[in-house]
Protein backbone atom coordinates (compact mmCIF):
# COMPACT_ATOMS: atom_id res chain seq x y z
CA UNK A 1 0.00 0.00 0.00
CA UNK A 2 1.08 3.80 -0.66
CA UNK A 3 0.17 6.39 0.92
CA UNK A 4 0.81 8.89 -1.32
CA UNK A 5 1.40 8.98 -5.49
CA UNK A 6 4.90 8.81 -5.67
CA UNK A 7 5.62 7.16 -2.72
CA UNK A 8 7.00 3.83 -1.48
CA UNK A 9 4.72 1.04 -1.55
CA UNK A 10 5.08 -0.84 1.88
CA UNK A 11 4.31 -4.55 1.75
CA UNK A 12 0.23 -5.58 3.58
CA UNK A 13 2.05 -7.94 5.56
CA UNK A 14 4.40 -5.28 7.01
CA UNK A 15 1.42 -2.75 8.07
CA UNK A 16 -0.17 -5.74 9.40
CA UNK A 17 2.71 -7.02 11.29
CA UNK A 18 3.42 -3.34 13.04
CA UNK A 19 -0.20 -3.54 13.99
CA UNK A 20 0.32 -6.52 15.52
CA UNK A 21 3.24 -5.25 17.50
CA UNK A 22 5.51 -7.42 15.72
CA UNK A 23 8.20 -5.44 14.43
CA UNK A 24 11.20 -3.84 16.02
CA UNK A 25 12.12 -0.86 14.17
CA UNK A 26 16.02 -0.71 13.59
CA UNK A 27 17.21 3.37 13.25
CA UNK A 28 20.26 4.40 11.32
CA UNK A 29 22.26 7.89 11.06
CA UNK A 30 19.58 8.92 8.54
CA UNK A 31 16.96 9.25 10.96
CA UNK A 32 18.98 11.93 13.38
CA UNK A 33 20.25 13.19 9.17
CA UNK A 34 16.93 13.93 8.00
CA UNK A 35 15.38 17.08 10.12
CA UNK A 36 17.96 17.23 13.33
CA UNK A 37 20.87 18.13 11.02
CA UNK A 38 23.53 15.55 12.80
CA UNK A 39 26.33 13.97 10.21
CA UNK A 40 26.44 10.21 8.92
CA UNK A 41 29.18 8.10 10.32
CA UNK A 42 31.24 8.88 7.33
CA UNK A 43 30.93 12.96 8.75
CA UNK A 44 31.03 12.28 12.10
CA UNK A 45 34.31 10.54 11.44
CA UNK A 46 35.38 13.64 9.04
CA UNK A 47 34.02 16.44 12.13
CA UNK A 48 36.14 14.16 14.56
CA UNK A 49 39.36 14.27 12.97
CA UNK A 50 39.24 18.36 12.40
CA UNK A 51 37.97 18.30 15.90
CA UNK A 52 41.19 16.60 17.19
CA UNK A 53 43.54 18.51 14.83
CA UNK A 54 44.76 15.33 13.00
CA UNK A 55 47.80 15.94 11.05
CA UNK A 56 47.82 15.89 7.29
CA UNK A 57 50.37 12.83 7.36
CA UNK A 58 48.18 10.41 9.71
CA UNK A 59 46.67 7.24 8.49
CA UNK A 60 43.51 8.28 9.43
CA UNK A 61 43.48 11.76 7.70
CA UNK A 62 44.93 10.16 4.50
CA UNK A 63 42.26 7.39 4.57
CA UNK A 64 39.88 9.66 5.47
CA UNK A 65 40.84 11.97 2.01
CA UNK A 66 40.71 8.58 -0.08
CA UNK A 67 37.25 7.13 1.25
CA UNK A 68 35.32 10.81 0.10
CA UNK A 69 37.54 10.90 -3.35
CA UNK A 70 36.48 6.86 -4.17
CA UNK A 71 33.16 7.92 -3.33
CA UNK A 72 32.66 11.22 -5.08
CA UNK A 73 33.95 8.95 -8.06
CA UNK A 74 31.60 6.37 -7.49
CA UNK A 75 28.78 8.46 -6.55
CA UNK A 76 28.61 6.43 -3.53
CA UNK A 77 29.59 6.76 0.26
CA UNK A 78 30.63 3.92 2.38
CA UNK A 79 33.22 2.02 0.23
CA UNK A 80 35.76 2.60 2.60
CA UNK A 81 33.65 1.87 5.60
CA UNK A 82 33.99 5.07 9.03
CA UNK A 83 34.93 2.27 11.70
CA UNK A 84 38.87 1.89 9.75
CA UNK A 85 38.76 5.37 10.35
CA UNK A 86 37.78 5.66 14.04
CA UNK A 87 40.48 2.33 13.83
CA UNK A 88 43.07 4.49 13.12
CA UNK A 89 42.25 7.39 15.27
CA UNK A 90 42.70 4.64 18.08
CA UNK A 91 46.39 4.33 17.44
CA UNK A 92 47.04 8.15 18.29
CA UNK A 93 44.12 9.37 20.44
CA UNK A 94 43.01 8.18 23.91
CA UNK A 95 39.14 6.92 23.61
CA UNK A 96 38.22 9.45 26.16
CA UNK A 97 39.91 12.36 23.64
CA UNK A 98 37.40 10.76 20.84
CA UNK A 99 34.51 10.30 22.42
CA UNK A 100 34.34 13.53 23.47
CA UNK A 101 35.11 14.27 20.25
CA UNK A 102 32.45 12.39 19.13
CA UNK A 103 29.95 13.83 21.42
CA UNK A 104 30.68 17.72 20.90
CA UNK A 105 30.14 17.17 17.41
CA UNK A 106 26.67 15.32 18.08
CA UNK A 107 25.25 17.79 20.78
CA UNK A 108 22.39 19.04 19.12
CA UNK A 109 21.50 22.61 18.84
CA UNK A 110 18.68 24.25 21.59
CA UNK A 111 16.31 24.58 18.40
CA UNK A 112 16.90 21.38 17.39
CA UNK A 113 14.15 19.37 15.31
CA UNK A 114 13.16 16.39 16.89
CA UNK A 115 10.16 15.38 14.76
CA UNK A 116 11.62 12.40 12.69
CA UNK A 117 12.70 10.51 16.14
CA UNK A 118 9.05 10.86 16.82
CA UNK A 119 7.84 9.75 13.84
CA UNK A 120 9.73 6.68 14.58
CA UNK A 121 8.58 6.49 18.12
CA UNK A 122 5.07 6.58 17.16
CA UNK A 123 5.46 3.65 14.63
CA UNK A 124 7.80 1.80 17.42
CA UNK A 125 4.94 1.97 20.23
CA UNK A 126 2.22 -1.04 20.00
CA UNK A 127 -1.26 -0.41 20.45
CA UNK A 128 -0.35 -1.93 23.95
CA UNK A 129 2.01 1.01 24.55
CA UNK A 130 5.13 -0.89 23.87
CA UNK A 131 8.20 0.67 22.66
CA UNK A 132 10.02 -1.58 19.97
CA UNK A 133 13.05 0.53 18.77
CA UNK A 134 16.65 -0.09 18.64
CA UNK A 135 18.65 2.61 17.57
CA UNK A 136 22.69 2.62 16.39
CA UNK A 137 23.20 6.20 16.89
CA UNK A 138 25.01 7.99 19.96
CA UNK A 139 22.46 10.93 20.14
CA UNK A 140 19.96 11.15 22.74
CA UNK A 141 17.22 12.33 20.81
CA UNK A 142 14.98 9.61 20.85
CA UNK A 143 14.45 9.55 25.22
CA UNK A 144 15.60 13.56 25.56
CA UNK A 145 12.68 14.62 28.45
CA UNK A 146 13.67 18.36 27.33
CA UNK A 147 12.22 17.15 23.55
CA UNK A 148 9.61 15.10 24.58
CA UNK A 149 7.78 16.59 27.92
CA UNK A 150 4.35 14.54 26.60
CA UNK A 151 6.42 11.04 26.96
CA UNK A 152 6.09 8.99 29.88
CA UNK A 153 8.50 9.28 32.62
CA UNK A 154 9.44 5.81 32.88
CA UNK A 155 10.46 5.11 29.55
CA UNK A 156 12.93 2.36 30.30
CA UNK A 157 16.44 2.27 27.74
CA UNK A 158 19.13 -0.10 27.39
CA UNK A 159 23.07 1.13 26.61
CA UNK A 160 25.54 -1.60 25.29
CA UNK A 161 26.68 -3.39 26.84
CA UNK A 162 24.18 -4.20 29.05
CA UNK A 163 21.19 -5.34 26.39
CA UNK A 164 17.57 -7.02 27.39
CA UNK A 165 17.31 -10.78 27.03
CA UNK A 166 14.39 -11.31 25.06
CA UNK A 167 14.38 -14.68 25.86
CA UNK A 168 14.07 -14.16 29.86
CA UNK A 169 11.13 -11.87 28.75
CA UNK A 170 7.78 -12.03 27.26
CA UNK A 171 8.24 -8.92 25.27
CA UNK A 172 10.65 -6.08 24.07
CA UNK A 173 9.55 -2.49 25.90
CA UNK A 174 12.25 0.29 25.54
CA UNK A 175 14.40 2.23 23.51
CA UNK A 176 17.64 0.00 23.05
CA UNK A 177 21.39 2.14 21.76
CA UNK A 178 22.94 -0.83 20.63
CA UNK A 179 26.23 1.12 19.88
CA UNK A 180 26.34 3.48 23.30
CA UNK A 181 24.89 6.53 23.78
CA UNK A 182 26.23 10.46 24.82
CA UNK A 183 25.37 11.06 28.07
CA UNK A 184 22.97 14.26 29.26
CA UNK A 185 25.60 16.89 29.03
CA UNK A 186 27.42 15.32 25.69
CA UNK A 187 31.01 15.60 26.99
CA UNK A 188 31.40 11.38 26.66
CA UNK A 189 29.73 8.44 26.33
CA UNK A 190 27.47 7.53 29.26
CA UNK A 191 26.64 3.91 30.55
CA UNK A 192 29.93 2.75 28.38
CA UNK A 193 32.08 3.28 25.45
CA UNK A 194 30.41 4.21 21.96
CA UNK A 195 30.93 1.45 19.48
CA UNK A 196 33.02 3.04 16.75
CA UNK A 197 36.00 1.57 15.28
CA UNK A 198 37.03 -1.82 13.76
CA UNK A 199 37.98 -3.19 16.89
CA UNK A 200 35.00 -2.38 19.10
CA UNK A 201 32.41 -3.75 16.50
CA UNK A 202 34.66 -7.07 16.48
CA UNK A 203 34.64 -7.42 20.02
CA UNK A 204 30.22 -6.65 20.11
CA UNK A 205 29.89 -8.81 17.01
CA UNK A 206 32.39 -11.72 17.29
CA UNK A 207 34.39 -11.87 19.80
CA UNK A 208 32.34 -10.84 23.05
CA UNK A 209 29.21 -11.45 20.79
CA UNK A 210 26.69 -9.66 22.99
CA UNK A 211 25.17 -7.23 19.72
CA UNK A 212 24.75 -10.60 17.77
CA UNK A 213 23.21 -12.46 20.53
CA UNK A 214 20.47 -9.68 21.02
CA UNK A 215 19.80 -9.64 17.21
CA UNK A 216 19.05 -13.35 16.94
CA UNK A 217 17.17 -12.90 19.43
CA UNK A 218 14.95 -9.73 18.22
CA UNK A 219 14.97 -11.93 14.84
CA UNK A 220 13.79 -15.13 16.26
CA UNK A 221 9.90 -13.52 17.59
CA UNK A 222 9.63 -9.83 15.82
CA UNK A 223 10.14 -8.22 11.89
CA UNK A 224 12.79 -5.71 11.65
CA UNK A 225 12.80 -2.89 9.83
CA UNK A 226 16.46 -0.20 8.56
CA UNK A 227 15.28 3.02 8.30
CA UNK A 228 18.35 5.56 8.21
CA UNK A 229 20.76 3.21 6.61
CA UNK A 230 22.22 2.17 3.89
CA UNK A 231 23.28 -1.55 2.24
CA UNK A 232 27.01 -0.74 3.07
CA UNK A 233 26.68 1.13 6.45
CA UNK A 234 29.16 -0.80 9.03
CA UNK A 235 26.47 -1.35 11.43
CA UNK A 236 24.39 -3.06 8.68
CA UNK A 237 27.51 -5.21 7.65
CA UNK A 238 28.28 -6.48 11.33
CA UNK A 239 24.33 -6.94 12.23
CA UNK A 240 24.10 -9.29 9.21
CA UNK A 241 27.15 -11.18 8.74
CA UNK A 242 27.07 -14.64 9.67
CA UNK A 243 23.55 -15.08 10.41
CA UNK A 244 22.21 -17.85 8.21
CA UNK A 245 19.30 -16.58 5.85
CA UNK A 246 16.71 -19.40 6.50
CA UNK A 247 16.16 -18.56 9.87
CA UNK A 248 15.33 -14.70 9.22
CA UNK A 249 11.90 -15.93 9.08
CA UNK A 250 10.12 -13.25 10.29
CA UNK A 251 11.12 -11.33 7.90
CA UNK A 252 13.38 -8.03 7.68
CA UNK A 253 12.90 -4.54 5.29
CA UNK A 254 14.96 -1.99 4.80
CA UNK A 255 13.76 1.53 3.48
CA UNK A 256 16.46 2.40 0.06
CA UNK A 257 16.27 5.36 -2.42
CA UNK A 258 16.65 4.27 -5.50
CA UNK A 259 14.19 2.30 -8.58
CA UNK A 260 12.98 -0.57 -7.03
CA UNK A 261 15.46 -2.80 -9.09
CA UNK A 262 18.39 -1.19 -7.88
CA UNK A 263 17.31 -0.67 -4.55
CA UNK A 264 16.46 -4.36 -4.38
CA UNK A 265 19.81 -5.66 -5.46
CA UNK A 266 21.88 -3.76 -2.78
CA UNK A 267 19.57 -5.48 -0.20
CA UNK A 268 19.03 -8.75 -1.75
CA UNK A 269 22.66 -10.87 -0.80
CA UNK A 270 21.71 -9.71 3.03
CA UNK A 271 18.54 -11.34 2.74
CA UNK A 272 16.42 -8.09 3.24
CA UNK A 273 13.74 -6.45 1.40
CA UNK A 274 13.86 -3.50 0.33
CA UNK A 275 11.33 -0.87 0.65
CA UNK A 276 12.28 1.57 -2.34
CA UNK A 277 11.51 5.47 -2.61
CA UNK A 278 12.51 7.79 -5.40
CA UNK A 279 16.28 8.41 -5.79
CA UNK A 280 17.35 11.40 -3.27
CA UNK A 281 14.26 12.38 -2.68
CA UNK A 282 13.87 12.05 1.22
CA UNK A 283 11.02 14.10 1.62
CA UNK A 284 8.88 11.61 0.17
CA UNK A 285 10.03 8.87 2.27
CA UNK A 286 9.53 11.29 5.89
CA UNK A 287 6.06 11.91 4.28
CA UNK A 288 5.26 8.17 4.03
CA UNK A 289 6.93 7.82 7.29
CA UNK A 290 4.51 10.33 9.19
CA UNK A 291 1.62 9.83 6.67
CA UNK A 292 2.28 6.05 8.49
CA UNK A 293 2.80 7.33 11.98
CA UNK A 294 -0.81 9.37 11.97
CA UNK A 295 -2.33 6.20 10.73
CA UNK A 296 -0.18 4.58 14.17
CA UNK A 297 -1.82 6.54 16.59
CA UNK A 298 -4.98 6.72 14.97
CA UNK A 299 -6.00 3.53 13.18
CA UNK A 300 -9.94 3.87 13.43
CA UNK A 301 -9.94 7.94 12.43
CA UNK A 302 -7.58 6.63 9.40
CA UNK A 303 -9.64 4.09 8.77
CA UNK A 304 -12.55 6.33 8.78
CA UNK A 305 -11.12 9.02 6.24
CA UNK A 306 -10.62 6.15 3.93
CA UNK A 307 -13.68 5.14 3.71
CA UNK A 308 -14.74 8.73 3.16
CA UNK A 309 -12.90 9.05 0.74
CA UNK A 310 -14.55 6.14 -1.41
CA UNK A 311 -17.41 7.76 -1.43
CA UNK A 312 -15.70 9.58 -4.61
CA UNK A 313 -16.12 6.41 -6.17
CA UNK A 314 -13.51 4.11 -7.87
CA UNK A 315 -13.41 6.23 -11.07
CA UNK A 316 -12.14 9.86 -9.20
CA UNK A 317 -9.65 7.76 -7.12
CA UNK A 318 -5.98 7.41 -7.78
CA UNK A 319 -4.61 4.02 -8.24
CA UNK A 320 -2.64 4.61 -4.66
CA UNK A 321 -6.49 5.73 -2.92
CA UNK A 322 -8.08 2.60 -4.56
CA UNK A 323 -5.23 0.63 -2.97
CA UNK A 324 -5.69 1.93 0.54
CA UNK A 325 -9.30 1.25 0.62
CA UNK A 326 -8.27 -2.44 -0.62
CA UNK A 327 -6.03 -2.82 2.03
CA UNK A 328 -8.95 -1.74 4.69
CA UNK A 329 -9.20 -5.44 6.88
CA UNK A 330 -12.67 -7.16 6.94
CA UNK A 331 -12.74 -7.31 10.71
CA UNK A 332 -12.69 -3.13 11.03
CA UNK A 333 -15.53 -2.78 9.28
CA UNK A 334 -17.73 -5.37 10.43
CA UNK A 335 -17.14 -4.03 13.84
CA UNK A 336 -18.51 -0.51 12.28
CA UNK A 337 -21.90 0.58 13.76
CA UNK A 338 -24.68 -1.04 11.42
CA UNK A 339 -25.72 1.95 10.01
CA UNK A 340 -22.62 3.19 9.20
CA UNK A 341 -22.01 0.14 7.22
CA UNK A 342 -24.80 0.15 5.16
CA UNK A 343 -23.94 4.27 4.20
CA UNK A 344 -20.77 3.61 3.37
CA UNK A 345 -19.94 0.10 1.62
CA UNK A 346 -21.58 0.60 -1.40
CA UNK A 347 -19.49 3.37 -1.95
CA UNK A 348 -16.39 0.74 -0.88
Amino acid sequence: MRFFEDGPTIPDELLTARDEGRVVFFCGAGVSIARAGLPDFLGLAESVVAKLRVSADSSAYKLLNEAREIGLCAGADGLIPADRIFGLLEREFFPRYIESAVTEVLKPSPNVDPSAHKILLDLATTPKGEIRLVTTNFDRLFDDPCLFKDRRDELQTWVAPHLPYLSHHDEMNGIVYLHGRANKEYTTSGDGRFILSSAQFDRAYLAEGWATRFFKEVMACHVVVFVGYGADDPPVHYLLEGIDQEKRSNGMYAFQSGVPDEAAAKWRHKGVEAIAYPKGCHRTLWETLEAWAQKARSPDAWYESIIDLAKKGPTNLQPHERGQIAYIPEFWITKRPKERRENNLVAV
